[in-house]
């Protein structure tokens, strides 16, 4: 979308925002932001939309790159973008070779295929090809950050990109009724202002310059594998990942999901999240809820066990994340939802980062606290896990037995058939019945690349966390299944016993799953929360 600032009003804030440079400098510089604004530069110029093929042609994934803070949006299906479905078909008609460049007829920006070697864990030293869109206003924003002091006109950047895409200059200046003598002149001009000898030299340079748009389209995937991995292969219907850069440089994840113009929420997660996740796009939709979920650090991981184990400060890394992301989209005050294990630590977000949430909902919170009498295995379990947890090298050496034992799909069937036996609804989820799958292998997924955060979380629940992290010093609803075979709505309320009364919103029948069994309920009474909390403000 175009930008539409209201340039009378910022006319002050320009003076100030570049009160920091030298007079000329300062001047000059808000000299070029006014004249990129009056010319109606769009967001759109700073996306290089791209897509990933074998050798063969073979559509792999795609996406869209900013080139301003270097955040992806990633897509599994072809079908999701234009852009990305165009570099698709082109590769699939075959006769594609790396190094292929070819304009696009009428649509002003050519496609250009290029090799590399993949370094992931999953195919390592395959070579793949990345095709990628390039845009006339694209390729001026890489002339102006590769050459700032150039000042090359509009005119001169289109002709050096016509001619970058291979159009003959005669061609060039047809399509844009002027003269061959003007794209000449524009030529000549442009190859002085950027020391090049003459047209080959320029189109060297120039292309020099756009392999930058590689590194662009590549940040942090393969950092990002197990996630993107996951996603492609549960959630593409459902949920988008898009990877950031924080403040510190760190690596941001999430997942975003449900209509753009959308009530923001935003979700700390537990362990089980992908299963209420499975299917959720329809309830986001209907209930016009835009939904960021960030992934939180020991969970859908691809970084090395020893190198997770080794940081101890996962929890604390998480929670600057969740706040990153809600600064990064200018989200503050939000509504927060804390799901299953990420009830407690959520609660422990809104201590933190009180002014950035506006109401926090515990949605089928986990408090790990069933005693041994109470739901048969859970109790059992939890309270195993509690002894243990004082000894911190066993700790981990069960959630790595754990994790070879999830890892086989049939066995993880049984666990959790064990885990949730008391709830014939989660059974249900579980077994594939709101999800339109069997979700024990999803799970397994979830698990073999998620051991540390989920050992992590449980250390924090049944410890610290649950020691301090029961006030939560915000406005807190709670919605909860009245048959949840893990927490107890009567636990709840117990553990929330110092809130001054929270809204409590019991889903009739629904276990731990609720948000998955009974989607209808547990969305619409987000949405509404949330709404009402935005309208606070």
């Amino acid at each position: 979308m175009t930008s539409r600032i209201d340039l009378r009003r910022h006319h002050d804030h320009l003076a100030s925002a570049f009160s920091l440079l030298p007079r000329d400098e300062a001047g000059e510089a808000r000299r070029r932001l006014l004249e990129r604004v009056t010319a109606g530069t769009a967001a759109e110029a700073f996306e290089i939309k791209w897509a990933e093929f074998d050798l063969g042609g073979r559509f792999l994934r795609g996406g869209t790159s900013d080139i301003s803070d270097l955040s992806t949006f990633l897509v599994a299906s072809s079908q999701s973008d234009p852009d990305v479905n165009l570099l698709a078909r082109r590769a699939a008609a075959g006769n594609l070779e790396a190094g292929t460049l070819e304009w696009q007829d009428g649509l002003d920006r050519f496609v250009w295929y290029l090799p590399f070697r993949l370094s992931g864990y999953s195919a390592p030293g395959a070579i793949r090809l990345r095709g990628l869109m390039v845009t006339e206003p694209l390729f001026g924003e890489i002339v102006e950050l590769f050459n700032p002091d150039a000042g090359l006109t509009a005119p001169e950047k289109r002709t050096v990109f016509q001619m970058v895409g291979g159009v003959e200059l005669r061609t060039a200046a047809k399509d844009d009724g002027v003269s061959y003598e003007t794209k000449r002149a524009h030529i000549k001009a442009a190859c002085a202002k950027l020391n090049c000898a003459g047209q080959k030299d320029i189109v060297r340079k120039a292309m020099g310059q756009l392999f930058h748009l590689m590194s662009v389209s590549d940040t942090d995937l393969y950092q990002t594998e197990a996630a993107r991995d996951f996603v492609e292969d549960f959630l593409a219907s459902d949920m988008s990942l898009v990877i950031k850069r924080g403040p510190q440089g760190q690596t941001l994840r999430c997942l975003v999901g449900g209509p753009s113009d959308g009530v923001p929420v935003v979700m700390v997660h537990g362990m089980m999240f992908p299963i209420i996740l499975k299917g959720v796009a329809h309830h986001l939709e209907r209930h016009r809820i835009r939904l960021i979920v960030p992934i939180r650090p020991g969970y859908l991981e691809s970084r090395p066990l020893c190198a997770l184990y080794d940081q101890s400060d996962l929890l604390d890394a998480g929670l600057d994340e969740i706040a990153a992301v809600i600064d990064a989209e200018n989200l503050a005050p939000v509504t927060l939802v804390g799901n299953s294990l990420g009830g407690v630590v959520a609660i422990e977000a809104a201590r933190r980062y009180p002014g950035k949430v506006a109401h926090l909902v515990l949605q089928s919170a986990n408090l790990a606290q069933t005693a041994p009498s109470d739901s048969g295995q859970a109790g059992k379990f939890y309270n195993a896990m509690r002894e243990v947890r004082q000894d911190p090298l066993v700790f981990k050496l069960i959630n790595l037995e754990y994790r070879k034992y999830y890892s086989n799909v049939e066995t993880c069937r049984h666990i959790l058939r064990t885990h949730f036996g008391a709830s014939r609804e989660d059974i249900s989820v579980l077994e594939g019945r709101y999800g339109g799958m069997p979700l024990h292998g999803m799970f397994a997924a979830t698990y073999r690349s998620s051991i540390v955060g989920i050992a992590d979380d449980f250390r924090f629940v049944m410890g610290e966390g649950g020691g301090k992290a029961r006030t939560a010093n915000v406005p807190l609803s709670v919605i909860h299944g009245t048959r949840d075979p893990l927490t107890s709505p009567a636990e709840m309320r117990t553990w929330l016993a110092d809130n001054p009364a929270p809204t409590e919103i019991a889903i009739e029948g629904a276990g731990h799953f609720a948000a998955a069994s009974h989607g209808e309920e547990v969305w619409r009474a987000i949405g509404d929360i949330a709404r009402r909390a935005r309208a606070r403000g």
